[in-house]
């Protein structure tokens, strides 16, 4: 569909690595205190094999052919996890503390910048702004967002733990335009991942602006393919969107 700003009532945005950096460094910090929990309660790990073995749960949803794109179940592959490595079967209190401590290491590991901030506020004053993002922790999400400032800014929050299923199937685009009251039409979305965000926004009928500005973890990284929808817009930076929509040009937006 042909991109016509004035048609656009809502932003959605994906979370990590377009409002926050969450690539290799910000995950290599979450593994590494999976790893020390691992090694209080059952010996030093593996770490070759705790990095394979999460780096298959991450792309666990896009596999299948077709893919069903089904959410990880949390404590289910925390305790894989445990079997995997050490050939045992955890405790509910070994899986419990090794949630809490993914959830403490998540939380702990964002951080949004200032500028951003100032962004996101700025363009809530003539959009209404949601956030959907893919993450098996839909309390992780909201608590980080708590943390940062962010979640006073956004109206809509959804998680693709919140519906059993990740981008980009259409189930969470759906939930977040319904919780929005938007038609796809009226909302675009905005984010880093070619085939959950741009491809899923997409084919939800919904516009789409594709951003290039964090370093992604390369297990999550999706090549475009054959046949794929042309995001509407491309951003090198969430800094450009604002003057992209509006035509007012902002400096150092996101420093």
């Amino acid at each position: 569909m042909p991109f016509n700003s004035s048609a656009i009532r809502a932003i959605i945005f994906d979370y990590g690595n377009t409002l926050i950096a969450f690539g290799p460094e910000q995950i290599a910090a979450c593994d590494q205190a999976l790893a020390d929990e691992l090694g209080r309660l059952f010996g030093p790990p593996d770490m070759a094999r705790v990095t394979a073995v999460r780096d298959i749960d991450r792309v666990r949803p896009y596999s299948g052919d077709p893919p069903e794109y089904r959410e990880n179940d949390l404590p289910r592959i925390t305790a894989g996890l445990v079997r995997s490595v050490y050939g045992v079967e955890p405790s509910q209190d070994q899986v419990d503390a090794l949630l809490r401590v993914r959830f403490e290491a998540f939380v702990g590991a964002i951080e949004v910048s200032g500028g951003m901030r100032t962004l996101v506020a700025r363009l809530g004053q003539r959009y209404r702004l949601g956030l959907l993002s893919n993450y098996p922790d839909g309390d992780a999400i909201r608590a980080s967002l708590r943390r940062t400032g962010l979640d006073a800014l956004l109206d809509v929050v959804v998680v693709s733990a919140d519906v059993g299923y990740v981008k980009p199937h259409p189930l969470p685009f759906e939930r977040v335009t319904k919780e929005m009251d938007i038609s796809p039409e009226e909302g675009l979305f905005v984010g880093d991942n070619w085939l959950a965000d741009i491809q899923g926004a997409k084919r939800a009928g919904m516009r789409a602006a594709y951003t290039t500005e964090f370093i992604p973890y390369g297990r999550e990284h999706f090549e475009p393919g054959a046949g794929d929808h042309e995001p509407d817009l491309r951003l090198d930076a969430l800094a450009e969107l604002e003057a992209r929509l509006t035509g007012r040009a902002v400096e150092g937006a996101c420093d």
